[in-house]
C-alpha cells in the first residue's frame, strides 16, 4: 500500500481498495480517527485521500495503532479474495 502524509492530507492506495467492503471499513476508521475529514475515494487510482484540518489530529495518539496496521500489510501487498476476511478483521481491530 502506498502511503503520502502531509499535516492535513493523507493518501493512501492501494489496489486492495477497489473491494467495496474493504474500502468502506478503511474509510470508516479514517472518520472515527478523525471526523473532521473529508473523504473521496478515486476508483482510477485506486486512492483513497482524507482532508483535515491538522490541529484536529494528534500523531502521538496514533502511534499505538501501527503494530496494528503492520499485522495486516503483508495480507494486503499479496492480496487475494481468500484473505480478504482476515483484511476486514485487521481493519477492525483498528
Amino acid at each position: 500500500m502506498e502511503y503520502r502524509y502531509f499535516p492535513g492530507r493523507l493518501r493512501f492506495r492501494d489496489h486492495v481498495l477497489r473491494d467495496e467492503d474493504i474500502r468502506k471499513a478503511a474509510v470508516n476508521v479514517v472518520k472515527i480517527i478523525c471526523p473532521q475529514a473529508e473523504i473521496t475515494y478515486t476508483e482510477k487510482t485506486s486512492g483513497i485521500l482524507a482532508i483535515y484540518p491538522p490541529q484536529s489530529l494528534n500523531l502521538e495518539s496514533l502511534k499505538p495503532l501501527l503494530p496494528l496496521l503492520l499485522e495486516i500489510e503483508p495480507k494486503v501487498r499479496f492480496y487475494t479474495p481468500a484473505k480478504k476476511e482476515a483484511v476486514l478483521e485487521g481493519i477492525k481491530k483498528i
